[in-house]
This record gives C-alpha cells, structure tokens and sequence, in this order.
C-alpha cells in the first residue's frame, strides 16, 4: 500500500522523503472547501499482524466542522454520519457511526479503523444534505481513505440552502384545496426505468390551499398534487374526485411543465388546479386454496410506464363471506394483490392471489381471486474446490425472492432459511418470476452462480408456476472475489485527480438492470477508482469528468460509448489495474 498521497486540487503534494513523518495533507471536502488534515501513520504491533481476525478499535480520528454556506455561522445539531464501504477485515463489522455537532458547529469520530468510507452530512430547517468530495448537489460523493493512527482534522463542510417552491392547489371552482399533497419530482433511469423520483419532503396545502417544498438541490422538477380520501372502504354513491395533477394543470406527464430552481432560489406563487374527475369501484371475492373465504386485504395498485408517478391505488378489506370492494378508483390499469392475515410463523405457509384489471369508465364487479399456497424451491449449495476458506451452513440465509416487471410487491414474503448441515436447503415462494438470494454471508463469500437444471440463472430468475415444487437449484459460492483499480490521464498524459469510472460488460445482455456486470465508481482523494467483486467476464472501461450517476447504467448509455470504451478481461478472483484516458461525454 502506498503511504499517505496529497491531493491540492488534483496536484501531488507530497515528496517520497518527508513520508516517514506526520504530513500536513489537503483534500477537498464534502462542502466543496479546500481543507487540511494531519496525518501519523502507525505500524500494526506485531500482535495484530499475527491475529488478523481479532476485531480490535480503531487508532484514526475525523473532526471537522459545518458551516452554514450564506452566513458563515456555525451550525449546531447538524448530523454527520460515516459508513464503511469497502473491504472489512475477518471478525469485525462495518463501521457506521453518527456525530451531532456543538454549538461550535464541530463533530468528532475516535478510534475509526482504517478503511475506505462515505462521509454526509444534514441539517433541518431548509439545508441540503452534503456528501464529502461533491462537485454537484446531485452526484454522489467521493470515497475517504483513513490509515491506521491518522488524526483527521479540518474535513469542514458548508452547507447552502436549498430551493424552495411555493403556490396554491385549488379545485375546479377555483376554492382551495386543504389536505392535498404535493411533491417535486425529477425523471431519473434508475432500476431499469426512468423513473419520477421525489426529492426531499412532500407538502401538504393548509387551510387557504397553500403548499411549500423546500430543501431542494438545483435542478428541472415535475411538481404534483394528489388529495387523497379516505372513503376507499365507504360506499358511497359520490363518484366525484380528483385525478394526480401535474403543473400547469394536467393529469398526463407528457403534458407537465418543468419547473427549474436554482441553487437557494425561491418560487411563489406555482398554482394549478385539480383535474375533477369520476371514480370506480372494483369488486369481486377472495378463496385460498381450498374455496374458503380468505382473510386480509386486498391491496389495487395502478401500473405506469412513470414509475413513482402519483399513484391512485387503494384498498378494500376481505369480508367474512370472502367479498371485497375498493371504491375510489380513478381509469386506469391496475395490479390487484392479495394481502393475508398472519404473524412471522405463518409467513412461509402464506397464501398468495393477484390480477391485472383495467378501470375505466364504469366499475369492474365479479373478479374472482383464488390463492394458491407458496412453492417449495430446492436445491443445493456448492463451493469450487478452490476456494478454501471455511463457511458454516448456519451463518447465512438462502430466500426466494419475486422478480416483478414493473410495480410494487406486497406482503407477507416467505423467509430465507439457513442451508442444512449436508448443504441442502430449501426455500418457499410465490408464483411468477423468481430469483435466488442470500442473507448474512460473511465477506469475502459471494454468489458465483444460480443454476437451475444446468442453466445459469443468476440474473434472469427463472419461472415459478403455481402448486409448482423445483428442484434441480445450484448455488455456487465463492471467496475468490475480484479487485480491480487504476489511475486515468487526460490528453497531455497529466493525472486526473476527479473523474468516474464506468464499468460494464462487453456482453450486452448482461448490461440489463439491475446488472451485477455495470458499475460506476467514483475517485478517491488519491485519484484512484477501486472496484470489489466484478464478476469474471470481459468488459469495457470509461473515464469521464463527470457523468449522472442514474444515466451511467442506462443501457443506451453505455451502447453510445462502448466504441470510446478501453477492453479488458477480468478473471476469477484476480486483482487488476488499470490506466485510462479521459473521455468526454457523446
């Protein structure tokens, strides 16, 4: 490992003859400020070379303060949390700890381990969240490397404030609306869909129909109102209601208008009215298995190609007789899911129902729901005659989990179980698209692959039919895990301290989300990517300044620059590194 390395704005600080003693080193920190700290390097005692399991405190210390970025006041109660992030040694846990700060605005962490970590930080009250290293409010932060004995001093942060949105929701008469809620949302690609995702904290209209969202980072917004009632399980012969309403006043995403904040500025008066609207009712009946009346809850949730558009789902209680009706219903497609009743003991036996419907202009009556019981899916786990280390069957957990294509999964879920002695296990699940996962297994353990009757299934899943009991399931395991790093240079050969990484698969079909093969990787304070547990394959490698970290996983993306991209191949269990030029973006 090389000893303490500076980074001044991406420029090598520290000559190789003053390594030997404390070093007075400058990074960048989360608040975008050029700060110091000192460095000790400590040796291990020979007792901890010879005890590599034992867990142990840390030696290093972190301190800092916040700062309030338009008045340069100290800022008390601010929470700072640290979170480990890379490799952790045999026998300890990952460090994740939270400082509060003093009237003085400082934090302090004591007896941290060295390790790589990600370091945020948050205030109430209109301030945006801070990570260390950010160049823009929307990109992740950068990597912290700490050593063994170093007393970290001066990581400051300033934090701004945040943009705000004011405005008024009104109905169709032009009266205020009270109790509606209102969210500003951005489109992102994020598991495998664009999606509408909501920054910070929704708002709800008072009494005079006005909303205020605030805390916002600088960006484009789709801003919503949803006013949601309560009479989903009242019959009532009132249909009238109102549909999610985009600004300037539509129902349809594609009519919305953006609405662009800038870092700390204020928007009055963004007022729209809601869409009036006639609701539907759905109802029908509940059996399980055997034609009895279920118990429960039958939960109606709308499907959109916007995932985390408003959404105008409900639900409706299973009576005695096993009928339900949910009323309230605005047209649209919607996935009707079964909720049973039961505490954690039942929760592998539990019952499971669902159906498409489609709402329209009239309601939807006679859907019949019958349950089935969970499949029984079972296999066996196998480690390569490789990989040595020991691994007990009881520390970890094998499940069943549900691969949805597109909406939202209700429970009860059946439980992972511990594998058998003998290293066979079994698992429940429900009908559908299913994938194998694991709970608790120690690192450096991994999945190498799932295989069902010979095919590789890791990231497909395979197809779980109803009464269905599968066997034939392989889950490899491996300790054998990849580690892959490198520098980049731009064009005149110099160091780029700043930049992303972006990793994915030659192969394309294994470009698809959620992908084990596609990673981003930011670069730490020493100019470095590092990236753990890449599964073997060949792949492409591409250096950018910057780059959203939701668009570098987008599919189409990473076609657009694979030709710009630098090969390599990445073999079980080798660490590699790598030199890249910087690119710019297509």
């Amino acid at each position: 490992m090389s000893p303490l390395l500076a980074a001044v704005v991406g420029s090598l600080l520290v000559a190789p003859a003053l390594l030997a003693r404390p070093q007075i080193v400058t990074i960048q920190s989360g608040g975008g400020d050029i700060q110091t700290l000192n460095s000790t390097p400590q040796v291990p005692p020979a007792q901890a070379r010879d005890n590599p399991q034992q867990a142990k405190p840390g030696t290093a210390t972190l301190r800092g303060h916040v700062i309030a970025a338009d008045s340069g006041k100290p800022l008390t109660k601010a929470q700072v949390r640290i979170i480990s992030t890379g490799p952790i040694a045999g026998g300890q846990q990952p460090e994740n700890r939270l400082a509060v700060t003093d009237a003085s605005g400082a934090y302090e962490f004591k007896e941290l381990r060295a390790g790589r970590y990600n370091l945020t930080v948050s205030k109430p009250g209109g301030y945006m969240n801070a990570q260390f290293g950010q160049q823009r409010r929307s990109d992740p932060g950068r990597p912290l490397d700490i050593l063994d004995g170093q007393t970290i001093e001066k990581v400051d942060f300033t934090l701004p404030r945040g943009g705000v949105i004011t405005g008024r929701i009104l109905d169709e008469l032009g009266e205020p609306v009270t109790d509606a809620q209102v969210t500003a949302a951005r489109l992102q690609f994020t598991g495998g869909q664009r999606r509408l995702v909501q920054s910070g904290r929704a708002g709800t209209t008072n009494d005079i129909g006005e909303f205020r969202l605030f805390a916002l980072p600088p960006g484009d917004y789709f801003v919503s109102a949803t006013l949601r009632t309560n009479n989903s399980t009242v019959d009532t012969p009132d249909r009238n209601s109102y549909a999610p309403t985009y600004f300037p006043g539509t129902a349809d995403i594609s009519g919305a208008q953006r609405v662009t904040v800038a870092m700390g500025q204020t928007i009055n008066d963004l007022s729209f009215s809601l869409l009036p609207i006639q609701t539907a009712r759905i109802s029908g009946t509940v059996a399980d298995s055997r034609g009895q009346p279920m118990r429960g809850v039958v939960q109606a949730t709308m499907r959109s190609d916007i995932v985390g558009s408003p959404s105008g789902g409900s639900a409706g209680p299973i009576r005695p007789d096993g009928s339900f009706t949910i009323n309230g219903l605005r047209p649209g497609d919607y996935t009707l899911q079964v909720q049973s009743q039961g505490g954690p003991a039942q929760r592998n036996e539990a019952e499971y129902a669902s159906a498409e419907v489609t709402v329209g202009g009239g309601d939807v009556t006679g859907v019949q729901l019958v349950a089935v019981k969970p499949s029984t899916i079972s296999g066996r786990v196998v480690i390569g005659a490789d990989d040595g280390a020991p691994l007990r069957a009881s520390t970890f957990r094998i499940g069943a989990a549900p691969m949805p294509a597109g909406g939202i999964i209700f429970g009860p879920s059946p439980q992972p179980a511990a594998p058998n002695d003998d290293w066979t296990f079994q698992a429940k699940a429900r009908p559908g698209l299913t994938r194998i996962v694991t709970t608790g297994l120690p690192r450096p353990w991994t999945i190498k692959a799932i295989r069902y009757r010979g095919t590789d299934v890791t990231d497909s899943g395979f197809d779980v039919k109803a009464n269905e009991e599968i066997s034939d399931i392989e889950v490899e395991l491996t300790n054998r895990v990849t580690d892959l790093s490198g520098t980049v240079t731009n064009s005149r050969g110099e160091p780029v301290k700043d930049y992303w990484a972006v990793l994915f698969a030659r192969d394309a079909e294994k470009r698809r989300p959620p992908s084990r093969y596609v990673r981003v990787s930011r670069s730490d304070q020493e100019g470095r990517f590092k990236v753990s547990g890449l599964p073997a394959a060949e792949y492409f490698a591409f250096a950018v300044e910057s780059v959203d970290s939701g668009e570098a996983t987008d599919p189409e993306f990473l076609d657009r620059i694979q030709n710009r991209s630098t090969r390599f191949t990445l073999g079980e269990g080798e660490t590699k590194t790598l030199d890249l030029k910087l690119n710019t973006l297509p």
